[in-house]
């Protein structure tokens, strides 16, 4: 979005500038939750991609990425091959997990965000047959995204008229690992306010269209599962002959172009940076990242220097707790409050104005 949103401001002279995206609409993931529990309407975290790319003078081309060919300079898409001279991969993670048995054909996710809408619409749908009944519903996976989904859908269900009985499935000890103690702690007690279930240092084995079994040998009731599990790499890369990390990563260095010194760039979720393996996946990084990376893309065709980029060693956290309310989280201070709430939905809603 950034790269699009700084040609269309500053055009890259001489240069064809092509999109490929496999959907026409790309989702703002920070107000996915806001979205889930019916504070926000699509619109308000949907980008246009092609009036976006027609605005950047760029082409746009409404598939998916197959296979990059670093070597001859080409990416497949849809039978047809791209070729580039610069090449920008920015195209987030998938859902860990999903060979599960029963994962891909019964578990709901947001990855990618357009699934989302998707959610929605079955959650909406069950509710409105459930009103007034119990309705079951597990998250499988208790990080910030597996938080805020199972505050925000229990949320949905209570207005209207439902019951939900919310559970979160967690294979760490508690919910939000990597979080400070005092923010775990506040979080489970948000979720037990809210008569939301964890069961902590639990996996799944089985996942079917009513349910899921789990690694101890009981069964979890679920008429709807969402599956958020964690970050996985995109399938492409396996695929590609681009340079990889261990995990199945991009590689890329502090300038965000490949180690390997080819003319693939990367930024966000899709990316690993030499140096820095254990960087969490958060939308924070890749806020950071976009300048570099537009300014590194331009500089790669003028042949200025590049910049290098360096992550920070800690940031703001805010997670939306559906109750008007967010869970925040700063170096060592840790808190739950209205501020936080209209200090994320500001963030969020600024967000989507500067790109827009």
């Amino acid at each position: 979005m950034h790269v699009l949103s700084r040609a269309a401001r500053t055009p890259l002279a001489g240069v064809e500038l092509i999109l490929v995206s496999p959907f026409e609409r790309h989702h703002y993931s920070g107000m996915v939750p806001g979205y889930l529990q019916g504070t926000y309407e699509e619109r308000d975290l949907a980008f246009d991609l092609r009036t976006i790319a027609a605005r950047a003078g760029a082409r746009f081309v409404q598939a998916a990425a197959e296979r990059i060919d670093a070597g001859t300079r080409t990416v497949e898409v849809a039978g047809e091959r791209i070729d580039w001279d610069l090449l920008s991969v920015d195209v987030g993670s998938e859902p860990a997990g999903l060979q599960t048995p029963g994962a891909r054909e019964h578990a709901a996710s947001v990855r990618p965000m357009s699934r989302a809408v998707v959610l929605r619409q079955r959650a909406e749908e069950l509710f409105s047959a459930g009103r007034g009944q119990e309705v079951s519903l597990v998250v499988v996976g208790g990080g910030a995204a597996g938080v805020e989904v199972a505050l925000a859908l229990e949320r949905l269900g209570r207005s209207r008229a439902c019951r939900p009985q919310v559970t979160i499935v967690e294979a760490g000890a508690s919910v939000l690992p990597g979080f400070s103690a005092i923010v775990r702690s506040l979080a489970e007690r948000v979720l037990a306010g809210r008569e939301i279930r964890v069961r902590a240092g639990r996996r799944v084995t089985l996942v079917e269209a009513d349910g899921m079994c789990l690694d101890d040998g009981t069964d979890e009731p679920s008429r709807l599962t969402v599956w958020l599990a964690g970050a996985a790499p995109p399938a492409l890369f396996a695929s590609s002959d681009v340079q990889k990390d261990p995990r199945g990563y991009l590689l890329v260095d502090a300038t965000l172009r490949a180690v390997d010194g080819t003319p693939v760039f990367g930024a966000g979720d899709c990316i690993g940076i030499a140096g820095y393996p254990d960087l969490p996946k958060a939308g924070v990084y890749a806020v950071r990242e976009s300048p570099v990376l537009d300014h590194n893309l331009r500089m790669a065709l003028d042949g200025g220097p590049p910049r290098r980029y360096r992550p920070q060693k800690s940031y703001l956290a805010l997670m939306n707790s559906a109750d008007g309310r967010a869970l925040w989280c700063w170096h060592a201070l840790a808190g739950h409050s209205r501020l936080a709430w209209l200090l994320k939905d500001r963030i969020d809603r600024g967000f989507m104005r500067r790109y827009r």
